[in-house]
């Protein structure tokens, strides 16, 4: 088989990994040019039999799938759509929108809704939805 050595090629093998190590020889270079670190273990540097790697390289360590790059999009609060004029049937019976239902409504209670008065209808609320990863999610600092 081709990955079969004899001795002397370990024991070259073995001689010219101890020089990297002291600085002596030149570190191994991957496929893109870049110095590939002679203290890392080579139970690290060795890429799995199945990728069928010919060259040294450290592409079997790093992330395999694309990162997704998230988008610093947030909910735009308190963004309003449609402004009814009259009372519409499946709205709030408190606010008069549309996007949400009595219970949900974070309005303070009237003592008679716009329902039942026809007056003073709130604009519907914009829903928006963001397809964020996990890591979008828990983002600190975005919006």
């Amino acid at each position: 088989a081709a990955n079969m050595r004899n001795r002397d090629d370990y024991k070259k093998a073995k001689q010219l990994e101890e020089a990297r190590k002291a600085g002596l020889a030149p570190a191994a270079r991957d496929e893109d040019g870049k110095e590939i670190n002679p203290h890392i273990p080579q139970y690290m540097s060795s890429a799995p039999w199945y990728l069928n790697q010919q060259h040294p390289s450290l592409k079997h360590q790093k992330a395999w799938k694309a990162a997704q790059a998230d988008t610093k999009q947030w909910y735009d609060r308190g963004a309003r759509t449609h402004q009814a004029a009259t009372y519409r049937k499946g709205a709030c019976a408190n606010c008069g929108a549309m996007s949400h239902k009595t219970k949900d409504c974070m309005e303070r209670p009237r003592r008679k809704g716009a329902k039942w008065t026809g007056r003073d209808i709130q604009a519907d609320e914009l829903v928006q939805s963001f397809d964020l990863t996990y890591d979008g999610k828990r983002d600190r600092w975005n919006g």
